[in-house]
Parts: C-alpha cells; sequence; structure tokens
C-alpha cells in the first residue's frame, strides 16, 4: 500500500498542508499516517524522579488527547472537500521530530512526506533552518513542504528545476509519474549561467529522451538563478516548484538568508523535492 506521512505540531500550518496531502493521496491511491512528536523536560541524569514512568505516560497522554483533537478536525477538513474516501491513521512518538520522520518512513515503507513549514522572514529563508529543511536534505523519500499562511490550489501546473544531468532525468520520470493523474503540465527550466558547461547539443540530447512526457523546457541565459526562477514562477503560474536535491547545498545556492536581495514571497509556493 503506497503511504503518505504528514508530521504535525497541531499549528495553523496543518490544514491547508493537509489539504495538499489529501490531494496526493488521492493522485497516487495512498493511505496518510498523521505524526506527532513530542519530547520529555530535560532532565538531570542525577535528578531523575522515582516516578519517571508516570511522568512519561501523562505527557504521553496529554500528547495523544491532543493528536486524537487534532484527527477529528483532520477528518473534518477532508470530509467538507470530498476526501472522506482517504484512509488516515495517527501515530504518536516521543523525541526529535526528525529522528521519528526517519524511522516512521522506514518501518511504515512511507512513499512520500506532505509537511508545513513555517517562518516570519520568508519561508525559504526559514526552510534552511526547520525541520522540513533537515527532511528535504536526508529523508530517502520525496518531500513536499507547505508555507505557512498558503491557500490551498489545484496543482495545474509544476515547475521542475533542472541541470540537465542524468539524475535530473530520473527525476522528472518520477514526477511525471507521480503528477499524471492531475492532468497537470510540467514546465522544466534552466538557468545558465555564462560560465555553464553545458551545451545546446546536450540539451537537445537530453529533451529528445522526454518526448513521451508532458512537458515544456524553458533555458534562460542570466546570472542571478533566484530572481530568474522567482520571475518563472509567476510568469508561468507555477502551483509547485520539483527539484532534485542530494543535499541542502542546492537550497543555499539559490535561496541563501546571507544574501542580501530579500526573498520575494512570489517564492511562496510547495516544493517537492526529490533525492538522487
Amino acid at each position: 500500500m503506497t503511504k503518505i506521512l504528514f508530521p504535525t505540531d497541531f499549528s495553523k500550518t496543518a490544514k491547508n498542508a493537509y489539504l495538499y496531502a489529501l490531494t496526493m493521496a488521492r493522485a497516487i491511491d495512498a493511505e496518510i499516517v498523521v505524526l506527532h512528536s513530542f519530547l520529555l523536560p530535560l532532565i538531570d541524569e542525577s535528578g531523575i524522579p522515582a516516578n519517571f514512568k508516570e511522568v512519561f505516560d501523562t505527557i504521553a497522554f496529554q500528547n495523544q488527547e491532543k493528536l486524537d483533537e487534532h484527527m477529528l478536525f483532520l477528518n473534518k477538513v477532508a470530509s467538507k472537500r470530498g476526501f472522506e474516501d482517504i484512509k488516515a491513521t495517527a501515530l504518536l512518538k516521543s523525541g526529535d521530530l526528525h529522528l521519528a520522520m526517519e524511522q516512521v518512513v522506514e518501518l511504515e515503507g512511507i512513499n512520500l512526506v506532505v509537511m508545513g513549514t513555517s517562518g516570519t522572514t520568508g519561508w525559504f529563508q526559514s526552510i534552511l533552518g526547520s525541520q522540513t529543511g533537515d527532511a528535504i536534505a536526508s529523508l530517502s523519500v520525496p518531500v513536499m513542504s507547505i508555507p505557512l499562511g498558503l491557500k490551498f490550489t489545484k496543482i495545474n501546473t509544476i515547475g521542475f528545476a533542472n541541470l540537465y544531468r542524468e539524475k535530473d532525468f530520473v527525476a522528472l520520470q518520477k514526477l511525471s509519474a507521480m503528477t499524471a493523474p492531475f492532468n497537470s503540465t510540467i514546465k522544466s527550466i534552466f538557468v545558465k549561467k555564462p560560465n555553464s558547461e553545458v551545451t545546446q547539443q546536450q540539451i537537445d540530447t537530453w529533451e529528445k529522451r522526454c518526448s513521451q512526457l508532458n512537458v515544456q523546457f524553458f533555458v534562460i541565459p542570466d546570472d542571478d538563478v533566484r530572481a530568474t526562477i522567482d520571475d518563472f514562477i509567476t510568469n508561468q503560474n507555477i502551483d509547485v516548484l520539483a527539484m532534485l536535491t542530494e543535499k541542502r547545498g542546492f537550497f543555499q545556492e539559490l535561496f541563501n538568508s546571507s544574501l542580501t536581495q530579500k526573498l520575494s514571497n512570489k517564492l511562496d509556493i510547495p516544493i517537492l523535492a526529490f533525492h538522487e
């Protein structure tokens, strides 16, 4: 059975992010595993109370109650939007969310992670230091991350940040298969810097291999990768931006928060990150 992992902290990011999880579940015929993890209070080794198990059980029980209440809310969201047929189960874990996600991905055979992320200074700035950023960098399955405050919209047009490598071709094939039920158009963008080693012949050969895929290709010469992708997202009405990332360095190259140029709100769209 195909499974989608949906981590939640009960925050206001959950509703819209969950609608994306439901949409993906419908598309790939999947069930959803809703995960919440909680941390225990820090206790000095010399001061571990005799009733530690009782403390743990109390905290776990309180979090389970919150999770059960949250599931009722998510079920109402699903029912209101016509997704009542999508199966969703709740899972509670103690410990760090990132580690809990890694465990659940392996034990439950997760195929995709959909999660919300938050930040007050722009999503790409926050994602580099967030749980979502850790997930994108290290989980073995694709991660779809939804920015805070984004209202759910149908996925009609998907952008794909392309570097014309063999592994980008594999990622594009996966993207095409995953999103085929949407009937979406995939628009590939390659920002070709003056020092790029990618030749036109390589581009032509690469694109011929994609002739059976519903993909439009855009090669845009420019020095500023981030601004070019920003304009591309706006001008081409991109609903989701997909990319291959083996490590967080690719995100940092495109959207590093230390750069002086302020990130545009136009980049606040879902990211679907594939791994090599």
